[in-house]
């Protein structure tokens, strides 16, 4: 016989909530991620990201993708 706790976990209805949450903290890291992107490129006014990378400067791309996963994990630590 299936205890209390393991019935509630597979109802439909706690399904539902659990996705809805995890739908809303992902939009919120992403919006984070975003503005973490942007206080970056705020914090550095003499370096263009775009017409960097545009230029092929593979340093700037490296930088910029280690940002973005460092503030992706910062931000799915206090989310979690």
């Amino acid at each position: 016989m299936a205890s209390a706790s393991l019935i509630a976990f597979i109802l439909p209805e706690n399904f539902l909530i659990g996705a809805i949450g995890s739908t809303i903290f992902g939009i919120i890291g992403i919006i984070l991620l975003i503005l973490g992107y942007f206080a970056f490129d705020i914090v550095t006014p003499k370096l263009d990201v775009p017409a960097e990378l545009t230029k092929g400067n593979v340093s700037v791309g490296i930088v910029v993708a280690s940002l973005l996963l460092a503030i992706a994990y910062i931000v799915g630590n206090v989310l979690q």
